[in-house]
């Protein structure tokens, strides 16, 4: 029988595919939003199960860190931008959505056993999931040409890692999340202004347009 904890990581999965795929920009930085809300979930879910204190920290920190502050900062760029659907990606709208999840659910049920051994809350679907949504992340900086998306495909992949470090090391202190936290924000601020830069300088936001850039 699935438990609530498998279910929760199961949606992980299903929404970051969607961040990956969905064209709309504003919906998939909702979508991200209710990703991040199911992470802080996660964090609570385990706080209350395992007793891991730290983990209730770090779902306060994520909850305002990643669910309404990064968010906000991507659907003011959308809106200065006035920009809604991203450009045709690379192997197009529906291939690559299928290549990432697939490549991406095999490399975590061949690696998933190593991060097992390690990790210090033994939960099968949560540990697969983690290195899952990691991968669809990384996926996204190679498939997608948006810079909008890649921004996302950065958050996606952020939330791998987060979801891993609950798992196999609850027991860091909330000094390190929030470091962690503190870190992505400025790196989706910065990644931003340059959305903009690169907008502003070729009237797109494809990057594979970056390569006319000469000298």
């Amino acid at each position: 029988m699935i438990d609530l904890l498998s279910i929760l990581s199961i949606v992980l999965i299903i929404s970051s595919l969607c961040v990956f795929g969905i064209r709309n920009y504003k919906i998939a930085t909702y979508v991200y939003a209710f990703q991040t809300f199911i992470l802080v979930m996660i964090f609570l879910f385990l706080y209350i199960t395992y007793d891991a204190e730290q983990l209730g920290g770090w779902a306060i920190i994520a909850f305002f860190t990643k669910v309404i502050f990064v968010p906000f900062i991507l659907l003011r760029l959308i809106k200065k931008l006035k920009v809604e659907h991203e450009d045709e990606p690379v192997l197009g709208f529906f291939i690559s959505p299928v290549v990432a999840i697939a490549f991406s659910l095999a490399i975590a049920m061949a690696i998933y056993p190593i991060y097992l051994k390690f990790s210090l809350i033994q939960e099968h679907i949560p540990l697969i999931a983690s290195i899952t949504i990691f991968m669809i992340g990384i996926f996204g900086f190679i498939l997608r040409n948006s810079a909008i998306k890649q921004i996302l495909a950065y958050c996606t992949f952020e939330n791998g890692i987060h979801l891993s470090l609950a798992l196999m090391a609850y027991n860091s202190p909330e000094i390190a999340e929030l470091g962690i936290l503190t870190d992505a924000i400025f790196a989706v601020l910065i990644m931003a202004i340059l959305s903009q830069r690169f907008f502003k300088y070729f009237g797109s936001l494809d990057v594979s347009k970056a390569n006319e850039l000469k000298g």
